[in-house]
């Protein structure tokens, strides 16, 4: 594999090869954080790895899977390590893969010189079929609490709902700001294991970038004050699906959690999305995307491989 630098050419290889929810151009050049630095490689059939790549840690780290077939994940990953391991002074290669994924690279790894260790942490993806989603009627027992904090809320405050692109752009970065004092204080932690305060820059960093390769970038402006920001965009090749990337608030409110994702479900849902997927989330994050009742969540396990 050789590093690629076109931008046209990696939007080539996602709009081709791409299917999972990270797989964005605009969204790749937030990752690189931390002193990191962004990699692009592409094989010669043309499939791509999104990287990050840590000289002080001696550690690559991908980005989602490859972009290829399913069936060529495997071989796309070898592919990346030996030219990391081969051309980089790389002491480990961290991948995030589901289940099936981890099993079968485990077991294809056992003979190639590379050993696959024990899982850092795992994450939760809540998916929402917005066909049997019934969040936006609200009806029943089941929706109870969330029903009297959407009518407290709307009935206590004035919301109007923006692009966030049209706002000044330090106004949003106090959003995010806002946001990591609160959550240390909460003391989620900061580590990806525990909380995704550890993605901070990265939605600074998409600020900086307006929102580029967004479908929807929305805030809340509560009694005036811009208060959240929720934004995402369609799932390449995956027709009628929608990644829900951030949602955040400043915490100004009591409820406004709930207020902005319950905006951000009816909107989607409006729009004709057929599967929201409501990201990677540790536990702690988990427990309150549940309060929306997405139809499934799956699994992803993020872990080191390193040379035998």
């Amino acid at each position: 594999m050789e590093p690629e630098k076109s931008g046209g050419e990696i939007r080539r290889c996602i709009s081709e090869f791409g299917h999972a929810p990270e797989h964005n151009y605009s969204y790749f050049l937030t990752t690189a954080e931390f002193g990191a630095k962004g990699i692009f490689l592409k094989s010669s059939e043309g499939y791509g790895v999104f990287a990050t790549y840590s000289e002080k840690a001696s550690e690559v780290t991908m980005i989602s899977e490859a972009l290829a077939p399913r069936e060529k994940q495997v071989e796309v990953l070898q592919e990346a390590l030996d030219t990391c391991f081969g051309k980089l002074d790389v002491r480990k290669f961290v991948v995030e893969q589901d289940e099936a994924l981890r099993l079968q690279t485990r077991k294809e790894f056992a003979a190639n010189g590379y050993r696959a260790l024990t899982p850092r942490y795992s994450l939760y993806w809540p998916v929402f079929d917005m066909g049997k989603w019934d969040g936006s009627e609200m009806g029943g027992e089941q929706w109870k609490k969330l029903r009297n904090i959407r009518n407290r809320f709307y009935a206590g405050h004035s919301v109007e709902v923006v692009d966030s692109s049209g706002l000044d752009k330090e106004r949003l970065k106090g959003i995010v700001n806002d946001w990591v004092v609160r959550r240390k204080l909460l003391g989620l932690g900061s580590d990806r294991k525990d909380s995704n305060l550890a993605y901070y820059e990265r939605y600074l960093k998409m600020i900086d970038l307006g929102f580029e390769d967004s479908r929807f970038a929305k805030t809340l402006v509560v009694d005036g004050e811009p208060c959240t920001i929720t934004a995402g965009w369609e799932i390449p090749n995956s027709e009628g699906a929608y990644y829900s990337a951030i949602g955040i608030s400043n915490y100004g409110f009591e409820g406004l959690g709930e207020i902005a994702n319950l905006d951000d479900l009816n909107r989607l849902k409006e729009n004709g999305y057929g599967l929201v997927d409501f990201g990677g989330s540790p536990m702690p994050l988990l427990k309150f995307k549940l309060k929306f009742k997405p139809q499934f969540v799956y699994v992803t396990h993020t872990y080191a491989i390193e040379k035998r």
